[in-house]
């Protein structure tokens, strides 16, 4: 085991996450590398901010690859795979590039459309056909989805956006089935509003307080309640989870 990692089963495993530069993604992917994983940093056109996250692993002695991919296109993830595949294995996969246009429904274009969709649901698609063919072959692998509150409770400015999240629930729990017999377990987690770049405007707006008001907890959950609950989900303390949709949401839409 590496000096000054936790001793526990994640030590030397290996892990993708996709959108690793920022937000939940980034600190997903320091969570991993601080539990001793050996972390796939992908990311699309923001090479600063991989390559900082990259540096914040290294300092605490964690290891670290930048991955450069559009999770959107399928000779990206194929090539992006083959950087994998030289590692020889796979452990763990974390779906969590995810894009945005809010409009409203009678507002979003084809391109609107097609944009948030290849991305938020062909992209997870496409990466599970890859990880599966190496978790296969090892029979072991957890695949965790980022989906959202969304997907559940369909956010009304952002049909595209819902529709992406509720179809990645879906294919999480189709996958559980094909993954079970090779020890594949896949599952999703759908965060409420967490405070990160994408999210800023939207924290003070009309609709963020109202989501705000409609939380049990009355509070907005951060990007370590996200990260813990993937690990929790990657570790042996998962192990018998699978198909399921977790929300990490403070009991959004049960308050007042």
């Amino acid at each position: 085991m590496r000096k000054g990692f936790v001793d526990c089963e994640l030590n030397g495993k290996v892990a993708l996450v996709t959108g690793a530069g920022r937000g939940l993604g980034r600190g997903i992917a320091i969570e991993l590398a601080k539990n001793g994983c050996k972390v796939f940093l992908n990311y699309k056109t923001n090479y600063e901010a991989a390559l900082k996250t990259g540096q914040d692993i290294a300092a605490f002695n964690g290891i670290a690859e930048l991955a450069p991919a559009d999770m959107s296109k399928r000779d990206d993830v194929a090539r992006l795979f083959d950087q994998i595949g030289a590692e020889g294995r796979l452990d763990f996969l974390v779906n969590n590039a995810g894009v945005n246009r809010r409009s409203t429904f009678m507002e979003t274009s084809d391109a609107d459309w097609d944009y948030v969709l290849d991305t938020n649901l062909k992209g997870p698609f496409m990466a599970c056909q890859e990880a599966f063919r190496i978790m296969e072959k090892q029979k072991f692998g957890r695949i965790v989805n980022i989906s959202s509150i969304s997907g559940q409770n369909h956010g009304p400015k952002t049909v595209h956006y819902a529709v992406s999240k509720a179809g990645l629930n879906s294919l999480t729990k189709v996958l559980a089935r094909y993954g079970a017999p090779n020890g594949i377990l896949v599952n999703a987690i759908a965060p409420g509003i967490i405070p990160t770049e994408q999210t800023e405007s939207e924290l003070n707006s009309e609709g963020g307080r109202a989501y705000l008001d409609q939380t049990l907890l009355k509070s907005f959950g951060t990007v370590e309640d996200v990260s813990a609950a993937v690990l929790f989900l990657v570790s042996k303390s998962g192990s018998y989870i699978t198909g399921q949709v977790i929300s990490v949401a403070g009991g959004a839409y049960l308050g007042s």
